[in-house]
């Protein structure tokens, strides 16, 4: 190198020497850019020697990856301003790609020969690497790797530039896993991530080339179908995806079955943006939901009423619960063997004041979903205790309220300590006092539920297990779980007849099997003498249904329980 640098004067030779203790890579070129020139820090970036550049143009450090616009952009900064700064990727000796942040200076001297260029390099290939994983972290779900939300919008923002400029068609798909929080409670969340992992994989490989697939957030996905010749095209995708779900899928051992219930709109008919698209394809897929799950609709106007009617409906709950607008109805539970009134069940009503009376029906599943049930749940559980605190108080001192506890109350964790207070509080009588759950309830998560069921019966509350032989328990689970009485679902009861043998076989083993394990039982929806007659016969003490009394406000039924008290027959 020495002799290279000698037509260098004296001071550039004193820099030089400064220059070879710098970590960034220095190379110098003449005027025809060939390598005069480097220090060690290149050769360290590079992999190269001084020996095997010498001479040498520089492009041979090209990987082919870099664009030609860059090179093109680059010498054009070079010839006007004198210098360029950029990031270019490089290849090293062993051929590994590099990125290298350069900086190349254009030394004009008054003779061609006598100019050179000067260019520094460092190595930032860490920083780019990091920066990727920044950006991948940003636009993707860490469990799955799909793409999520924003990088879902930001996909979908360029085909509607696209299509629109092309005139082309796409499709946006809004899925959502039917029933996944079961699997979450009963299995864990462990088994749900795999669950969701899988099914990515199943979609990807559905969807291909064809689209995107992100996950939009919890068990939720979104599909863009992009571009699209027809809907016929996208028909037959969703149709493959609703088929996949067939098949189970194998989880730490677990073969779990799930469907998804799908919207689909379309671009341009069914919105002109990506808020639009999305919100309709969300709709579409409630619509599925609502009609049975486990497949696919196409958003249409009429669905944009039902939203606009479920916003309303829940604006209304919300002042409903301010102003106090429900009401607690009770139908009577009867003795069968002295047609006395046993207890009663709290049912609730919603007095609009517009619409009149409401059925739970009407509201019920709005307050789950938005989560105001829990407050409703609170304001009957307290009524019903204080009515019928009033009931023993005017001589039914052994009657029984029953009051339904939704999923969404009973999960929290200070039910018990709620339930203690309200009972505190109305000054009822805990033996008498019955709180009704549902199979689903009493089986998921099974070991929380029935510490606070022991909690309960701690405190002196019976425990009713509603509409049994609905959900997915048997007796032999149930054994465990420290309940008090079986409520028979009324389907059951009411097609008992001569035609349907299997429904009445059926009552007549969860009559037997429910008094082997000492619970009481109340069937509910007896309407007829004949059915009264055939739980007469099998056993069961306590029935409930309209041949007793359909749900009453607090006046009249109080008025019927005291004519059965005296005897007098009720029509």
């Amino acid at each position: 190198m020495k002799p290279i640098l000698e037509k260098f004067s004296k001071d550039h030779r004193n820099v030089w020497h400064l220059l070879n203790h710098m970590n960034d890579g220095l190379m110098i070129t003449d005027h025809n850019q060939s390598i005069v020139a480097v220090n060690p820090s290149f050769e360290k970036i590079t992999g190269y020697t001084f020996e095997e550049v010498a001479h040498k143009n520089p492009r041979f450090l090209q990987s082919g990856q870099t664009s030609r616009s860059v090179f093109n952009e680059m010498w054009e900064k070079i010839r006007t301003d004198g210098t360029w700064t950029g990031e270019l990727i490089n290849k090293r000796k062993n051929g590994e790609r590099f990125w290298s942040f350069i900086t190349i200076t254009h030394i004009k001297k008054e003779r061609e020969e006598d100019c050179f260029y000067i260019g520094m390099m460092r190595d930032i290939t860490e920083r780019k690497q990091a920066e990727k994983q920044i950006t991948h972290l940003a636009y993707h779900d860490a469990l799955t790797q799909l793409p999520n939300r924003i990088l879902f919008k930001k996909q979908l923002k360029e085909a509607l530039l696209h299509a629109k400029y092309n005139r082309e068609k796409f499709a946006v798909l809004f899925l959502d896993l039917d029933h996944f929080k079961k699997v979450n409670d009963s299995l864990g969340h462990h088994i749900g991530d795999q669950l969701l992992q899988q099914i990515s994989t199943r979609l990807q490989h559905i969807v291909g080339t064809d689209g995107m697939v992100s996950r939009f957030g919890g068990d939720e996905f979104t599909i863009l179908l992009h571009p699209l010749k027809d809907k016929l095209e996208a028909y037959r995708k969703v149709k493959r995806i609703v088929q996949s779900f067939q098949a189970p899928v194998e989880c730490s051992g677990e073969r779990i079955y799930t469907n998804t219930s799908i919207g689909l709109s379309f671009y341009p008919e069914h919105g002109l943006d990506f808020h639009a698209l999305l919100k309709n394809a969300d709709s579409a897929m409630y619509r599925a939901k609502e009609e049975g799950r486990g497949q696919f609709r196409e958003y249409t106007t009429a669905m944009d009423e039902e939203t606009r009617g479920r916003l309303q409906l829940e604006r209304e709950l919300r002042i409903a619960i301010q102003k106090q607008e429900f009401e607690v109805y009770y139908q009577l539970q009867v003795n069968v063997e002295n047609n006395k009134p046993y207890g009663i069940e709290a049912l609730v009503r919603w007095n609009h004041p517009k619409k009149g009376i409401l059925s739970p029906h009407a509201f019920l599943p709005a307050a789950e979903e938005t989560g105001l049930i829990v407050k409703i749940d609170d304001w009957v559980l307290r009524t019903a205790c204080l009515q019928t605190k009033k009931w023993h108080d005017e001589g039914f001192g052994d009657l029984v309220i029953s009051v339904n506890i939704s999923k969404k109350q009973f999960d929290r964790a200070d039910f018990v300590e709620r339930v203690k207070q309200i009972i505190e509080e109305t000054g009822i009588n805990p033996h008498l006092l019955s709180l009704e759950i549902t199979e689903n309830m009493a089986i998921t998560q099974i070991q929380e539920a029935v510490e606070k069921l022991i909690q309960l019966k701690k405190i002196g509350v019976q425990l009713s297990l509603d509409d049994f032989g609905t959900g997915y328990s048997s007796l032999s689970q149930l054994k465990n779980i420290p309940i008090d009485t079986l409520k028979i679902d009324k389907s059951f009861i009411q097609d008992t007849n001569s035609q349907n043998q299997e429904n009445l076989a059926l009552v007549k083993l969860i009559i037997a099997m429910a008094k082997s394990l000492n619970f009481s039982v109340i069937c509910e929806g007896v309407e007829t003498e004949e059915q009264l007659h055939l739980i007469q016969t099998e056993g069961c003490h306590h029935a409930q249904g309209y041949l007793f009394s359909k749900p009453l406000n607090y006046e009249k039924c109080g008025s019927i329980m005291q004519s059965m008290n005296e005897n007098v027959k009720v029509v």
